[in-house]
């Protein structure tokens, strides 16, 4: 049995983090021009440890389908939460941007989960129709 690069999953987490805590960052500060303070920092360090925990998680178990679509639903959530941002019209644009950013968040996962297993029983099923064949 061949053993997994470690390297791989842990570079994988580690740039999920990073590059989350900086679009946050360049959002919160730059975007919707807040200050920032120590409770924010904190905030977004806990956020990005968490997307890149379950990048990591996702890597070392070779859930590609899973970790393809947890990574679209990042991306496209990052995308809504700074249309978000930059929507301040009705004023409540920060709290939808985040808002929007965990749910295109949450549905990546579960959407990348239900077609990982989908996929998982298909070739289960295929081996066993194979050796019934035989």
């Amino acid at each position: 049995m061949r053993l997994y690069n470690k390297k791989y999953y842990l570079t994988s987490g580690f740039l999920a983090f990073l590059i989350s805590f900086i679009l946050l960052f360049v959002g919160v500060r730059a975007v919707l021009g807040h200050e920032i303070r120590t409770e924010n920092i904190a905030a977004f360090l806990c956020f990005s440890f968490l997307i890149g925990i379950i990048t990591s998680c996702l890597a070392f178990f070779k859930l590609k389908f899973t970790i393809i679509a947890f990574l679209a639903g990042l991306f496209i959530g990052f995308i809504m939460m700074y249309q978000g941002f930059l929507n301040k019209a009705s004023g409540w644009g920060d709290l939808a941007g985040i808002v929007s950013l965990i749910t295109w968040i949450f549905f990546g996962l579960i959407a990348g989960l239900i077609i990982q297993a989908i996929y998982s029983l298909y070739h289960r099923f295929k081996k066993t129709n194979k050796k019934r064949k035989k």
